[in-house]
């Protein structure tokens, strides 16, 4: 990722999906895993909403939290890009804090 991605939860996503978005621009978003099932995994964001992730090949949620960067489909569906386990224990309170800063306040974060 050459620019940052934007922080986002379950009820940002419409916001960021295409063709909302002006080109499909990756965004950021973190959960705990609840269901993973062949090609796809279902995470609880940081708003208590629950998201449908289109896995890659590469795609390695071994931990309960994860952070995937990806593209929000029509469907409000992600298709990750890349993935990051986040440990077993996660405050998913500061992590919505996190989303609602960087929505505010996107120049300091490097987003305009």
């Amino acid at each position: 990722m050459d620019r940052p991605t934007p922080r986002v939860n379950s009820s940002l996503l419409e916001k960021y999906g295409q063709p909302n978005s002006s080109s499909g621009d990756p965004i950021r978003i973190t959960g705990k895993v609840e269901r993973l099932d062949g090609n796809s995994a279902v995470i609880e964001a940081s708003d208590q909403g629950h998201v449908t992730v289109k896995l890659s090949p590469e795609a390695n949620f071994s931990e309960a939290y994860v952070e995937v960067i990806g593209k929000v489909a029509q469907d409000l569906t992600v298709q990750e890009l890349t993935s990051v386990n986040m440990g077993e224990n996660l405050d998913m309170s500061l992590v919505e804090q996190a989303v609602n800063l960087t929505q505010a306040y996107p120049g300091i974060f490097g987003m305009e």
